[in-house]
């Protein structure tokens, strides 16, 4: 009798490799396939990615809302003089007159304020909105009034104004007080295009202005000093410009997250020294502000110019969502094939097989985490909410694991690394300037570990059991 027997295949027939070169069960090919799946799920985090910026622009939104009804970002500007002149370039041709307004710093300036913050809701944001008091003292030295006109022009004594600005009117909550020398002074809004039909005595601003006019100017010797105080609202950002020569700033606030800004930065601070408040204060001495104190060809624009030269400070919320989740959206490829990794890890070591499918289950499940911090954010403290966005994700892919891997050893492996997994995500939301380095090194020990265990491991799987 012939003997008919054929080598049996592997079970359901389909599996046999191509051609007998790509082994049946090789674990190096299950890697590759890991790691491009890792890297497809990074398509779904694209999507919620959008999410956080279409969220991210409600909010900004909802601030430019808000922010319309109480004035805005305000920037403010302390007393300064403007003085129109006249001369006749051509001595040849005095009747050919030109005119213009030369600008006089004052010597030294002090603004003292006192800002106050409410949070307003607006749709499910809330928006930081502040109210100011501002007192403001500035000292002239009159014996450099000439230098705001050219040599040989005539000041227009009669059209001189001393000005302060605000950039959004509507914010002013009292009228500005104000005294000179003691005496009161009264401001009022600037006339754009007043004075003669031949020049305009307001500068160049691209605040709203407020004049007051003195008597006796021109005669003065000794230092004029003038001393006002204006209330006004915002929201979002506060600055104050650097409006004398030398000019010290002393701000103090109930609020507890500042984020400092603009073109100078405060000499001293301190946050959170009691809770919820902040004290700063700003020195910006003559040289270092680099404009003349006085001078014909001077504008407004070169103190009160946005993140020039001005003193600021943004009122934000200590935790904002959105770039907590953007920030650890950029890691997402990092992090799904993180736990990736630890499956491909239980399968060397269970000697069970996950199938492809179960790693995208599993992918899915980290990115919808992402979408359930960012809406449980926004109705909750960011704390909270990624306590029960990761406790539920943890917990999901967990038994997930118990159950492809049918132990409960391996549930309990998963919820342990998933847990450190987690918990450096927050750390990378919360740890901005540090996020990097953490990940970096995370990275690095997660590779590592993976080496070390699967150091023994057939990639080929060309090795077969011995034959019973």
């Amino acid at each position: 009798m012939t003997d008919t027997t054929q080598m049996a295949g592997p079970p359901g027939g389909a599996r046999a490799s191509l051609g007998g070169f790509i082994p049946q069960r090789s674990t190096g090919l299950k890697l590759l396939l890991v790691c491009g799946l890792a890297l497809l799920m990074a398509i779904p985090a694209l999507f919620v990615y959008g999410v956080v910026y279409e969220r991210s622009q409600g909010a900004q939104q909802a601030l430019n809302e808000v922010a319309a009804k109480v004035g805005g970002e305000q920037t403010v500007l302390g007393p300064v003089l403007a003085i129109p002149y006249s001369y006749a370039p051509d001595a040849d041709k005095p009747g050919e007159v030109v005119y213009g307004t030369g600008l006089v710093y004052p010597d030294t300036g002090a603004i003292q304020s006192d800002v106050k913050v409410e949070e307003r809701q607006r749709g499910i944001h809330l928006v930081p909105v502040y109210t100011a008091d501002a007192d403001f003292t500035a000292v002239f030295d009159p014996a450099k009034f000439s230098a705001a006109w050219p040599r040989g022009a005539t000041p227009i004594w009669t059209d001189a104004r001393f000005y302060m600005g605000i950039r959004d009117a509507r914010g002013l909550k009292t009228a500005i007080r104000a005294t000179a020398n003691s005496a009161p002074l009264s401001f009022e809004p600037a006339a754009y295009g007043g004075g003669s039909d031949s020049y305009s005595p307001v500068p160049a601003s691209d605040l709203s202005l407020a004049a007051a006019e003195i008597v006796g100017i021109e005669d003065m010797s000794s230092p004029l000093t003038i001393r006002a105080a204006m209330s006004f609202s915002g929201a979002g950002r506060l600055a104050f410009a650097p409006f004398a020569r030398d000019t010290d700033v002393e701000m103090t606030s109930d609020w507890g997250s500042p984020s400092f800004t603009g073109g100078v930065l405060p000499s001293e601070h301190n946050v959170g020294e009691t809770e919820d408040s902040f004290t700063a204060n700003w020195r910006v001495p003559y040289l270092a502000r680099g404009i003349p104190g006085a001078g014909p060809r001077l504008n407004l624009y070169d103190v009160t110019g946005y993140d020039r030269h001005d003193l600021a400070v943004r009122f934000i919320r200590e935790a904002n969502p959105y770039q907590s989740v953007q920030r650890a959206l950029k890691y997402g490829a990092m992090f799904i094939g993180l736990v990736f990794l630890t499956y491909f890890l239980f399968e060397v070591t269970s000697h069970l097989r996950a199938h492809p499918a179960q790693y995208i289950l599993v992918g899915l499940a980290q990115t919808i985490f992402y979408l359930l911090l960012l809406a449980l954010s926004e109705k909750t403290s960011f704390d909270v909410a990624f306590l029960i966005a990761a406790g539920m994700t943890v917990g999901l892919i967990s038994a997930y694991a118990k159950a492809v891997f049918r132990s409960w050893a391996y549930g309990g492996r998963a919820l342990l690394v998933l847990s450190g997994i987690y918990g450096l995500i927050y750390m990378l939301m919360r740890a901005e300037d540090n996020a990097l380095i953490a990940g970096a090194f995370a990275s690095f020990a997660a590779i590592a570990f993976t080496m070390w265990m699967t150091r023994n491991v057939d990639w080929y799987g060309e090795r077969q059991p011995a034959s019973a």
